[in-house]
């Protein structure tokens, strides 16, 4: 059981610890991962041979991150080998406890494989966070997991429900035990959290009375989106005494479900960096154009790196370093782009624009992430994430009560931006609707067509059913 001693502990740890050390501490076992895939496994010594390292030449950190080249899911899980097994380390096979599927969202699927101590860590990691958030250990907690594709989570301090993507199952349980828990945690994906709050609205839920907690995972959340579900629910994201929260985690079946976790210090960090486009630019430095997500993530865990590739991207690179790992995927390109924010580096740059009072207690790396899809319009010179239509749509409260939230992007005829958008079903007014959000689209950006669809004449998927990532582009 975890102990609220050990919490303090931790917490204190992370509050005190030189975040050189760490980094140092970091280095070493990622130096080790390397060395132990090169020995163990068959498959990853031909391929590194094939790009022509040696592994024994790879001493330092710089020779890691110089020479060693990138793996991906097209090259791990497509292109190289097909048996799953030929990526792992042979004598940890047998103590494979839990096997998570990628969402196939880019066609094919990739895994993340769990042995008994992996999954243990694991489960302890997500206690300690939610105790750290939300207070489990003093609080009776109800999670209701409303994750799709039999996702899991694990805990030993709270009780847990599992509805997947069933919004009735969802409201029902929170009707029936609200009042048998101090609070409830709600996790689930951006769009279905929406579909749930506006649901449970309809059937006479006060929001603003209900002890809710919510984190979505599975697309990063704009904070148009987080201010549009803290009206319904009464919450003021920006009041460092406001216990209610609306987080969001950030995970990659290969490594893990919680990879990458905000807090509220890091989500009042974020909004700031939306009100100060300065302090934005000095901390940033690229792709001003969108708010990046802010996440932690545990150095002595995996070990994270952002380069510029050769096209201009730049995605972050993961390796896994727990000495435990059945899989362990070395210098992994995850697709998603973002940067890596040392502490020294967040320090240094809100001391010296003046914002020293949000400096956060955990003295972790940050991740700032942009997120994986984009279309390019070479035409006009554009390139747009639907992160930013995610931010452009729920700005205008009305525009976002009226739609689903899912929409597509695409090069219109003319070589500029079309945008077709599904509305809720029974939504009135269309005229009216398709009005304001042409005016509010086209205040950020050049769109040549924008369409507005009733719910049922969306070509995209008429009965959506939450179970897939749904493609914005």
């Amino acid at each position: 059981m975890f102990k609220r001693a050990k919490k303090f502990l931790t917490i204190q740890m992370l509050a005190a610890m030189e975040p050189k050390r760490l980094a140092r501490i970091s280095e070493e076992r990622t130096l080790t991962a390397f060395r132990r895939a090169a020995a163990g496994i068959p498959a990853y010594r031909s391929f590194l041979k094939e790009n022509r390292v040696d592994p024994g030449d790879i001493r330092t950190i710089e020779d890691f991150k110089a020479r060693v080249p990138l793996l991906d899911k097209d090259k791990a899980f497509k292109v190289r080998w097909d048996n799953i097994t030929s990526l792992c380390l042979p004598h940890e096979l047998k103590n494979i406890k839990n096997i998570v599927p990628s969402s196939g969202h880019t066609g094919f699927f990739s895994f993340g494989l769990t042995t008994g101590i992996e999954l243990k860590k694991s489960q302890e990691a997500i206690d300690f966070m939610l105790d750290y958030v939300f207070e489990v250990t003093s609080r009776r907690t109800l999670l209701i997991n409303a994750l799709p594709m039999g996702v899991r989570i694990h805990s030993e301090l709270v009780t847990i429900a599992d509805t997947s993507v069933r919004s009735d199952i969802v409201i029902g349980l929170i009707k029936g035990f609200v009042r048998a828990y101090d609070q409830i945690i709600l996790v689930s994906m951006n769009a279905f959290v929406k579909r749930i709050l506006e649901d449970g609205l309809e059937q006479g839920i006060d929001w603003k009375e209900v002890p809710l907690h919510v984190v979505v995972g599975e697309e990063l959340l704009s904070e148009n989106l987080r201010d549009y579900m803290a009206g319904i629910m009464g919450i003021d994201p920006d009041d460092p005494s406001e216990f209610r929260l609306i987080g969001s985690s950030f995970g990659v079946a290969e490594f893990g479900l919680n990879l990458f976790y905000e807090t509220r210090d890091l989500i009042r960090l974020r909004r700031l960096i939306r009100r100060d486009p300065k302090l934005k630019e000095a901390l940033i430095g690229k792709n001003l154009d969108l708010l990046p997500a802010l996440f932690y993530y545990n150095p002595i865990r995996l070990y994270a790196e952002s380069i510029v590739s050769p096209d201009g991207e730049s995605p972050i690179i993961l390796t896994n370093i727990e000495r435990d790992v059945i899989l362990p995927l070395i210098r992994y390109n995850i697709r998603d782009e973002g940067i890596i924010i040392s502490f020294s580096k967040l320090k240094e740059t809100l001391e010296s624009s003046g914002y020293g009072a949000f400096l956060p207690r955990i003295r972790l790396p940050l991740a700032a992430v942009w997120g994986r899809d984009k279309l390019k319009l070479p035409d006009y010179d554009t390139i747009l994430r639907p992160e930013q239509m995610q931010e452009i749509l729920y700005e205008d409260q009305t525009i976002a009560a009226a739609i689903t939230g899912c929409f597509r992007l695409s090069q219109a005829k003319d070589g500029g931006l079309r945008v077709e958008i599904q509305t809720k079903p029974r939504c009135s007014a269309l005229h009216e609707l398709e009005q304001r959000i042409r005016e509010t689209i086209l205040r950020h950006l050049p769109a040549s067509e924008i369409i507005l669809y009733p719910y049922r004449d969306f070509p995209y998927g008429m009965e959506l059913d939450y179970e897939r990532k749904f493609k914005y582009l």
